[in-house]
């Protein structure tokens, strides 16, 4: 077992490291990292529907999607990224218990009563602290997960809050527990680099990890060109959900509404309808939607049409035409 702890906190970088290293070595190994403060969707899942859009884009929270399964979870500087990878026979590749246990004796360590919940989770009193998913690449397995210590919970809840009727799809959804932090339920106080600290020499002990792992130049060069070419792409983040459907009835004046059915394959958006209940703006937003066809369903080249339209109709509110597509 090999242990590597990361010195970058680019959620991107990170999450192309663990793809590299499940594919491209050999060794069994656990790789520990934090990221700044970001939201990493499942492979699966809709990237719009899992997202409090208005508000993460107000803080300036970037997405990104990972490689595995599994739900939407929020990162920052006090959450620790843990994952294992390991050579595993057929059949016995997936084993949430087996790659959380030596997480829980950790844990154990700091006299904070965790348990293995029954959504593959780690729980403290029924709160959940850890999130776990896991993705297969031949006879590897990677499996990952969170650990809240002293996140911002405020921010965690806020950024994932979202409307569940706003989208249509067959992607797979979050389901949204309580949690809680781990600095809260320790005997005595530590820090954040301290746990971190803990949480690494018992693996080291617990799994007799050979070294601490040093990535080279090669090394890098190949994950800094996944990052480019996928993890930082708006194409994997957003446009890689599965086909969707999103209804928006926008209040215009009293009296006056918007109205917007869109669909979405891979990201773009493949047919558009819009009416309104007031006859001038009806008549208006008639030849609106042949600007959106084959475009991306992204929130700057929707502005750009709409920019578009806005200079043939001055009168018409950007604001609630934007509103109608996300």
């Amino acid at each position: 077992m090999i242990g590597i702890v990361s010195n970058s906190n680019n959620p991107a970088y990170n999450l192309a490291t663990e793809e590299y290293l499940l594919k491209n070595m050999q060794q069994n190994l656990f790789f520990l990292y934090v990221n700044s403060p970001s939201i990493i969707v499942g492979k699966h899942q809709n990237t719009l529907a899992e997202i409090n859009l208005d508000y993460i884009d107000y803080k300036e929270i970037p997405v990104f999607r990972r490689l595995s399964g599994g739900g939407t979870v929020y990162h920052d500087y006090g959450n620790l990224n843990f994952c294992f990878i390991t050579n595993e026979r057929k059949g016995q590749l997936v084993n949430f218990y087996k790659y959380t246990l030596p997480i829980l004796n950790a844990l154990k360590k700091l006299s904070v009563d965790a348990k293995f919940g029954g959504r593959h989770d780690l729980l403290i009193n029924g709160k959940k602290i850890s999130g776990n998913a896991s993705h297969i690449f031949k006879n590897r397995v990677m499996h990952h997960g969170t650990l809240l210590f002293n996140s911002n919970l405020d921010t965690l809840n806020r950024s994932l809050k979202i409307d569940p009727i706003k989208y249509s799809d067959k992607a797979i959804k979050s389901v949204r527990s309580e949690v809680t932090n781990i600095v809260n339920n320790l005997p005595l106080p530590i820090s954040f680099d301290q746990f971190k600290s803990k949480v690494l020499s018992s693996l080291i002990n617990e799994l007799a990890a050979e070294k601490l792992y040093s990535q080279n130049d090669d090394t890098r060069s190949s994950i800094l060109s996944l990052v480019k070419e996928k993890y930082e792409t708006w194409d994997w983040n957003y446009g890689y959900s599965p086909h969707y459907s999103l209804k928006r009835r926008i209040r215009i004046t009293n009296g006056c509404h918007l109205e917007s059915q869109i669909s979405v394959e891979k990201g773009i958006i493949v047919n558009i309808s819009m009416k309104c209940n007031h006859a001038a703006l009806n008549k208006k937003i008639k030849n609106l939607p042949h600007l959106f066809l084959g475009k991306q369903h992204k929130k700057s080249t929707v502005c750009t049409q709409i920019n578009k339209f806005i200079l043939q109709y001055p009168s018409f509110v950007k604001n609630h035409l934007l509103k109608a597509f996300f």
